[in-house]
């Protein structure tokens, strides 16, 4: 699969495709479900609910964004691959946050749900043909490709694991 043109979403998302190297995007979107696992299993009972700062988010609470956000675009893509041009609106990710109640959900639950929400997007991605990933749409008053969602999605992943790493796991 060929990379997302810079036109095939809002300038926001570059840090995020930018942290992907590879083309192969669904290889790229398995390999993070061992790596969210792996990640997981470093983070002490301690450090679950811990705040590096005021007003943080506790890992837990990071790995609960991840899945949140990798539901709502991955949403986005089948509207957008299926010819659906209704415009989507955006969403709080503080609010479905605040809302969520991270806090009392096991990690290892967290961390099954990241796992069975990612299988499921990959099935569904792998049998988007060009056509498809060519589809746009817009989401919260931007322009999207479904390929850039694709790298959108392992972006973000990629983006706050690399965050837990450093904020969480660096000690």
């Amino acid at each position: 699969m060929k990379r997302p043109l810079p036109s095939e979403y809002p300038a926001y998302y570059q840090k995020y495709i930018d942290l992907i190297a590879s083309d192969d995007i669904l290889k790229v979107l398995d390999a993070q479900i061992i790596q969210m696992l792996e990640l997981i299993s470093r983070i002490s009972d301690e450090k679950e609910n811990y705040r590096y700062a005021e007003g943080k988010w506790t890992p837990k609470e990071v790995i609960g964004h991840i899945i949140d956000t990798e539901r709502i675009m991955a949403y986005r893509a089948l509207r957008f691959a299926r010819k659906d041009k209704t415009p989507l609106s955006g969403f709080d990710e503080n609010s479905y946050v605040e809302h969520a109640n991270f806090d009392k959900i096991s990690i290892y639950d967290l961390a099954h749900s990241f796992g069975v929400a990612r299988e499921s997007n990959i099935s569904l991605f792998k049998h988007f043909d060009e056509s498809a990933l060519n589809e746009t749409g817009n989401a919260n008053g931007n322009n999207v490709s479904v390929r850039a969602m694709l790298f959108m999605i392992a972006g973000h992943t990629a983006h706050h694991i690399n965050s837990i790493k450093e904020k969480y796991l660096s000690e």
